[in-house]
């Protein structure tokens, strides 16, 4: 009981560390010129942070993907690292997938306005 609570505690203070980064990161990156780069940067950021992956081969607990796949190529091996690196490749191509949807749907929605104008 008292390791499940532990679980949801130290979930709960990674993801409020990871609310708060990606608010300074958000302020960052508001280039006003380069609006494809800006969302591009931004769903690579939400998909690196909050991509979850299994913490171990057997167990049920997930951490997020990015610390299990340096932990495994620290403590097991670069061999093991790929279980957790596929998933994370797979969310940053589907932000990037993403990114690029959201950008032409924003153009499009300027350019309707900028001609009802």
């Amino acid at each position: 009981m008292e390791t499940e609570s532990n679980y949801w505690l130290i979930w709960l203070i990674y993801i409020a560390a990871a609310v708060l980064f990606l608010g300074i990161f958000w302020r960052i990156t508001r280039l006003q010129g380069l609006p494809w780069l800006r969302f591009s940067l931004r769903g690579l950021m939400l998909a690196l942070i909050f991509t979850p992956w299994y913490a171990n081969i057997e167990g049920s607990n997930m951490a997020p993907a990015l610390m299990v796949v340096a932990l495994d190529a620290i403590t097991v091996g670069m061999s093991a690292a790929p279980r957790a690196l596929v998933p994370l490749l797979l969310a940053l191509v589907a932000a990037e997938v993403l990114a690029t949807i959201l950008y032409f749907a924003e153009r499009r929605k300027r350019k309707t306005l900028n001609t009802e104008s």
